[in-house]
C-alpha cells in the first residue's frame, strides 16, 4: 500500500512538474507514451533530489547511468537465450576454450542512445531521460553480424592458406582477429535476442564459423612446426580476448616447470615474447610497480606433449584471466633452445642413474687417505653421466663423522679425497652414496616440489664400508744413566703413549711400519756437595716417516738438571723432566703441525 501511495505522489509532482511551461513533454507518461511509443523506442527515466552544494552536472551524470539502466533491464536476455548464444567450443586436441568472453547486457552498446536532463529549480529536482531507437538498435546490430561475418569468412580463408604454407604467425594473428569479431557477434546477438530477432541470427553459420576457427586453432598448434615466438601469440591473444577494454597494469612473474619455480631458456623466452604482444595490444601496459595483474605461469611436459598455463592474477593470488595450451613436443619448434630447467630432464630417469663403485668395501691406511680417492661411476644403462652431483655421507656407528656432495668429471667419474681432517680417528665406517637431487635441480629440500620428485623416483643409493688402519709407529730407544743402559726406560713408555692418544699403534720390528721414531737420550754426573747431587741429561727424539724418508719430528733437549740426595735420584729427577718437555712438545707438534 505504500508503494500505490508513494507512485501516486510522483506521478502528481510530475503532473505538477509538467505543467509548467519549461517542463518537457516526456515528464508526462501520456506525452512520452505517445512520442516514444514502446514498440519504436527503449526509453528510461530517472529522477533525484539536488542537495545543497551539490554538482548538478554529477547528478545528471549519475541520472545518465540510472536511465540507461532502465533501458539496459529491458533488454536482459534469458538464461535460455544467452546459453544459446555463449556456446563453448572445446577442441580435444589443443584444449582451447575458444569461445572465453560470457557477455552481459549490462556491456550491450546500446548505439544511437539519447539523453535529455530537465532540473526543476523550485523543487530542486532533476531528472534524466534516455531513449533509443529500436530500429536503428536492430540494425546497427544487424549490420555488425552481417559485416562480422564477412570479416570472418575471409580471415578463414586466408587462415587455411597461411596454414598451407607453413606461416604460422599469421595463421594465429588471423584466429584472433576472427575471435574478436565472433565476440562482437555474440554481443550484438544478444541484444537482438533481447528485441526478439532471433529469428533473423543465422545460429548454425555463427556455430560453422566457431567451429573452423577451433579446427585451424588446433592445426595451428598440432600438425607443422610452431615456434616459440608463435606459441607466445597465441597465448596473448587468448588473454587479450579476456581482459576486455580498459588498460591495466601488468606486472611479470615467472612461467616455471610445474610448481618448482624454475624457469628454463624456452619458458623465458615465452614469458618475454608474450609480454611483449600484450604490450603491443595496448590494452596491457607492462609495469614494475603498481600491479593490477601480473603475468604468471606454469609449464609441464608429458606423454609427449608440452603444456603451458599462463594467467593474469590479482594481490590475493586470484586468477582472472588465463589460458592453457597443448602442443605436441615434434610439432614445437625450439631451435637449440632448451625446454626444460638444467638437469630436468633427469627427473623422470632418477631412479635409473646409479653411483658404482670400483671397490665393494675399502681397507685404507689412515697415511694413504689422500693417496688412494674413492672413485665412483654415475652410470645410467651402459652410459656414464657428466656433472651429476653425488652425496657423499661417511657415518660411525651412525654418527656422521663427514658428508660432502661433490659431481661427476667429463667422464662420468667422481673422486672423493679423504684426509685425516675428515676422519681424525681411524675405525670402522659406513660411506653412502646417492644422487644430490637437491643439487641435481637446484631446489630446496623444503620444496613440496622436491617431496614429489624423491617420492615419485627415489634417488639410488649404496652403502660401502671403509675401514681406515691407524698408522704404525716402530719405536728404537736407546735410554742412558751415569754410562749405564737403562733396564726400564723412561721416554720410550712416555713417548707411546702420546703417540697412542694421536691414534698411532705399535709394532715391534722396523719392517711393516709407517713410522720410525728414535729415542736417544743419556745423563751424567754433575756437582756434588754435602746437602744434594745433580745431574744433567741430553736428549733427541726423531720420527720418520719410512713412505717417504723424511723426519716429520725432531725435538732435542740438553743440560735438563735433576736434584737429589745422590746421583740416581738425580738422574731420575731428571729423566721425569725431560720426559714431560717431550711429551708436551711431540704431542703439540704432531697433532697442530707447529
Amino acid at each position: 500500500m505504500k508503494y500505490f501511495y508513494s507512485l501516486v505522489l510522483t506521478f502528481l509532482m510530475i503532473g505538477q512538474l509538467h505543467a509548467q511551461k519549461d517542463a518537457p513533454s516526456w515528464l508526462d507518461p501520456y506525452q512520452r507514451q505517445d512520442q516514444y511509443p514502446a514498440d519504436s523506442y527503449l526509453t528510461g527515466l530517472s529522477s533525484e533530489l539536488v542537495g545543497k552544494n551539490q554538482s548538478l552536472a554529477d547528478i545528471y551524470g549519475q541520472l545518465n547511468q540510472l536511465s540507461r539502466n532502465q533501458i539496459i533491464e529491458s533488454v536482459r536476455v534469458d538464461v535460455k537465450a544467452e546459453t544459446e548464444m555463449n556456446i563453448s567450443i572445446v577442441n580435444t586436441e589443443s584444449t582451447q576454450r575458444l569461445d572465453q568472453i560470457s557477455v552481459s547486457t549490462s556491456e550491450a552498446e546500446l548505439v544511437g542512445l539519447k539523453f535529455e536532463n530537465y532540473y526543476n529549480k523550485k523543487k530542486k529536482l532533476a531528472f534524466s531521460f534516455s531513449y533509443v531507437s529500436i530500429e536503428e538498435l536492430i540494425n546497427y546490430n544487424l549490420d555488425i553480424i552481417r559485416v562480422s561475418t564477412s570479416e570472418i569468412d575471409e580471415n578463414i580463408v586466408k587462415s587455411q592458406e597461411a596454414l598451407t604454407s607453413g606461416r604460422k604467425g599469421r595463421v594465429i594473428e588471423l584466429l584472433y582477429e576472427s575471435q574478436v569479431k565472433l565476440n562482437q557477434i555474440n554481443e550484438a546477438a544478444i541484444v537482438l535476442l533481447a528485441l526478439s530477432q532471433e529469428n533473423r541470427i543465422d545460429f548454425p553459420k555463427i556455430r560453422e564459423m566457431r567451429s573452423s576457427v577451433a579446427d585451424l586453432t588446433d592445426k595451428a598448434l598440432t600438425t607443422g612446426k610452431l615456434k616459440i615466438g608463435e606459441l607466445a601469440n597465441h597465448l596473448s591473444y587468448q588473454l587479450q580476448l579476456q581482459l576486455g577494454e580498459e588498460p591495466i597494469n601488468v606486472c611479470q612473474a615467472t612461467i616455471t616447470f610445474q610448481d618448482s619455480g624454475k624457469e628454463s631458456d624456452f619458458s623465458i623466452e615465452l614469458r618475454n615474447k608474450s609480454l611483449n604482444t600484450l604490450g603491443e595490444l595496448g590494452i596491457a601496459q607492462l609495469s614494475e610497480s603498481e600491479c593490477q595483474l601480473t603475468y604468471e605461469g606454469a609449464f609441464d611436459e608429458s606423454n609427449e606433449l608440452a603444456t603451458v598455463t599462463v594467467n593474469l592474477v590479482d594481490a590475493t593470488g586470484t586468477a582472472k584471466v588465463g589460458i592453457s595450451t597443448k602442443v605436441p613436443m615434434d610439432v614445437l619448434d625450439l631451435g637449440t633452445t632448451n625446454f626444460l630447467p638444467k638437469n630436468f630432464k633427469y627427473i623422470d630417469v632418477l631412479s635409473s642413474i646409479k653411483p658404482s663403485h670400483t671397490k665393494s668395501d675399502y681397507v685404507i691406511k689412515k697415511v694413504d687417505l689422500f693417496d688412494y680417492p674413492i672413485e665412483v661411476d654415475v652410470v645410467k644403462g651402459e652410459e656414464l653421466l657428466a656433472d651429476i652431483p653425488l652425496a657423499f655421507t661417511i657415518k660411525r656407528e651412525e654418527r656422521v663423522e663427514f658428508e660432502t656432495t661433490l659431481s661427476s668429471d667429463k667422464s662420468g667419474k667422481a673422486s672423493l679425497m679423504l684426509n685425516t681432517d675428515q676422519l681424525p680417528l681411524s675405525g670402522d665406517f659406513v660411506l653412502t652414496t646417492m644422487i644430490d637431487v637437491a643439487s641435481l635441480l637446484d631446489i630446496p629440500t623444503s620444496s613440496g616440489f622436491y617431496q614429489k620428485v624423491v617420492l615419485d623416483h627415489p634417488p639410488y643409493s649404496i652403502e660401502n664400508k671403509i675401514q681406515v688402519i691407524a698408522p704404525t709407529v716402530y719405536v728404537k730407544s736407546s735410554e742412558f744413566s751415569l754410562g749405564n743402559e737403562r733396564r726400564i726406560p723412561i721416554l720410550a713408555p712416555s713417548v707411546k703413549k702420546e703417540l697412542a692418544e694421536l691414534d698411532y699403534q705399535f709394532i715391534d720390528t722396523k719392517a711393516g711400519a709407517d713410522y720410525v721414531v728414535e729415542i736417544e737420550a743419556a745423563t751424567r754426573e754433575g756437582q756434588r756437595n754435602d746437602i744434594a747431587s745433580f745431574s744433567y741429561l741430553d736428549a733427541t727424539v726423531s720420527m720418520q716417516d719410512l713412505k717417504t724418508g723424511k723426519e716429520i719430528y725432531k725435538y732435542s733437549v740438553s743440560n735438563v738438571k735433576g736434584g737429589g740426595a745422590d746421583y740416581n735420584t738425580a738422574d731420575a729427577k731428571a729423566y721425569e723432566k725431560a720426559k714431560k718437555m717431550i711429551a708436551n712438545d711431540l704431542s703439540y707438534k704432531l697433532e697442530f703441525g707447529d
